[in-house]
């Protein structure tokens, strides 16, 4: 049964790398917006206790001038009242208790906000990276995705962070305090007016040079991450050729390069504190000079002074803090664009808006002029022509990039065809729903790979609904039943990463009886016996060829064995099909396929 559909060719649109999407202005603001708001409830909790923990804070200047005026009238009046000392000790540790409590729990709040908004961020940054063309993550190291998880994340954490404990707190705080120093002394304030502002220019673009370091740096650490991964993962070549010296030069220049970077932020950051102790210090004897005439003329008094240091030395850390957190937040806006270059990228594969669900597939195939190249403009096909009759079994030989994975590639629309066109029973494929097409195959690959879950969930991944008698139904069909029950646990046994807990060998079936589960109309093996001996391979090709019968079936192998009793074997040279016929036929043609043959048998 066929699904009825369009054949007309949708439009798809292509986009450029990731890395060449175009930046849309207020990333970090955009941060905010969308993934940080729907949280506001958190926010707005630490925010209310923010205000809370800079009015106790600034209570302490007004204690500070009363305790002043007190000393003060003690001194011209020794025979006075002292309870005013006991009034101030208690305030002192009632506010103490006070602020302690409400910085408590503003900080819980506004924690529990930002790993809310953390947790959204990564998830959708993984949902579109996996959802998104197979071309971005082939293309790229997986480091620099990695990075993205753990130091971009790390930096919004960090101005995510610091912006909700801190902007409100400091904000309110040196508020509150220059309204103090306002009501104790207007004249003294002014002059704080005066120095304070000039100081925050040079902080300012200290922030923006911050931003434009940090995203460089934190590209880098994606290199730093790929060729940490890469020297784990072959450590074998590694050893076997010696390599230990040429792989550790290399990871201490990606280490230099990083410290060399983090510096180079890090000096940035650093100079915005010098900055403000100076203006703070040319500020405070600025005050002591003026209040010390002011004093001895009779136009002040001690309290005031000893209020308005207070008030000082209350907001100064709360100024300084206001002043490292724009370089914070430039540190955040660099990741939030690395975020934004993710979220925004269009695929250049997408489903047509009316696209048609293939449904009940027969599994016929026909490539017509097909031609292809690959992202970076390498050619892979070049006019490819050929059909597949549905539950025939097909074999695609030829030498090294001639093309033959690439096929596979374009059947499971992975890839759109550069000219030409690909039909499935009838329908041109980039007019199917992607996720229909792809559920009407299976495919193995001679890269197996497993995920770091139980053998058996490795095989349902197939068919997640399947029963542990149809997964041991599809192991046995495989060849790999016996194997499995024999490791430690069974079907409970850990695969690894990767499945590094087992031999090639075993990934291999298990790989071939997760392909059997699914039971697709298209089955496409690609070198997926290379890594079994004679007599594991034998078996398998024997459940194979009883698993292929009444469906499509697509192999690509250099064995001779695996493709002589293919219905067909269709040979591929610079991506166009050369010759066709079965083993004998192209033997007998003394053609490329004959060649091959004799090289093998050489």
């Amino acid at each position: 049964m066929r699904t009825s559909c369009s054949t007309q060719k949708p439009v798809i649109t292509i986009t450029s790398k990731m890395d060449a999407t175009p930046k849309k202005p207020g990333s970090l603001f955009r941060l905010f917006r969308t993934y940080f708001r729907p949280h506001l409830g958190w926010f707005l909790g630490g925010t209310l206790f923010a205000v809370t923990t800079a009015l106790f804070a600034n209570a302490y200047a007004a204690i500070l001038a009363f305790v002043g005026n007190g000393i003060q009238g003690a001194i011209e009046n020794p025979d006075g009242s002292t309870n005013w000392v006991w009034w101030a000790a208690g305030g002192i540790v009632a506010l103490a208790t006070g602020r302690a409590v409400s910085l408590y729990l503003m900080t819980i709040l506004n924690n529990t906000g930002v790993q809310r908004a953390l947790v959204d961020i990564q998830q959708t940054q993984f949902d579109e990276l996996i959802d998104g063309d197979f071309a971005r993550l082939s293309g790229d190291a997986s480091g620099g995705f990695v990075s993205r998880f753990i130091n971009d994340v790390n930096a919004i954490r960090d101005a995510g962070l610091r912006f909700a404990n801190n902007f409100t707190k400091s904000v309110v705080t040196v508020l509150g305090a220059f309204g103090i120093m306002l009501w104790l002394d207007w004249q003294l304030t002014l002059i704080l007016l005066v120095v304070y502002p000039i100081a925050f220019w040079p902080v300012i673009a200290l922030g923006e040079r911050v931003r434009k370091r940090a995203k460089r740096a934190q590209r880098q650490v994606g290199d730093v991450t790929a060729l940490l991964s890469e020297g784990f993962q072959s450590h074998r070549i590694i050893k076997a050729y010696g390599l230990e010296t040429y792989q550790k030069d290399r990871a201490k220049l990606g280490f230099i390069e990083r410290s060399r970077l983090f510096l180079k932020v890090l000096t940035d950051k650093a100079a915005v504190d010098p900055i403000l102790e100076v203006t703070g210090g040319v500020a405070l004897a600025g005050i002591l000079g003026f209040s010390a005439w002011r004093i001895a003329s009779g136009d002040s008094s001690l309290g005031a002074l000893l209020g308005i240091i207070g008030a000082i030395g209350i907001a100064a850390p709360e100024l300084r803090a206001l002043g490292t957190l724009n370089a914070v937040a430039q540190e955040g806006g660099a990741a939030a664009d690395r975020v934004f270059e993710v979220v925004d990228a269009l695929p250049a594969v997408a489903d047509a808006p009316d696209a048609a669900t293939l449904d009940h597939a027969k599994g016929e195939i026909k490539f017509r002029d097909v031609v292809f190249n690959y992202p970076d403009g390498t050619p892979a096909l070049r006019g490819l022509d050929f059909a597949v009759a549905a539950g025939e079994t097909v074999a695609f030989v030829g030498s090294s990039g001639a093309g033959k994975s690439t096929i596979f590639n374009l059947i499971l629309r992975l890839y759109d065809v550069s000219a030409g066109e690909i039909r499935i029973d009838g329908h041109d494929v980039q007019s199917l729903n992607a996720g229909s097409l792809r559920r009407a195959s299976a495919i193995v690959s001679q890269d197996t790979a497993l995920f770091d879950d139980t053998v058996r969930a490795n095989i349902a991944l197939g068919r997640l609904d399947a029963t542990d008698a149809d997964i041991e139904l599809a192991a046995k069909a495989a060849n790999a039943h016996d194997f499995i029950r024999d490791l430690p646990g069974g079907y409970a046994a850990e695969a690894g990463e990767m499945g590094r807990n087992l031999s090639g060998g075993q990934r291999q079936r298990i790989a071939l009886a997760r392909a059997i589960l699914r039971d697709a109309p298209i089955l496409m093996l690609d070198e997926a016996t290379s890594a079994l001996d004679a007599e594991s391979e034998a078996k398998v090709q024997a459940a194979l060829a009883e698993f292929s019968q009444d469906r499509t079936t697509l192999i690509i192998a250099h064995r001779l064995s695996t493709v002589r009793a293919a219905d067909r074997i269709i040979v591929v040279d610079e991506g166009r099909v050369v010759e066709t016929g079965t083993h004998d036929e192209l033997i007998e043609a003394n053609g490329v396929y004959k060649k091959l043959v004799e090289l093998q048998l050489n």
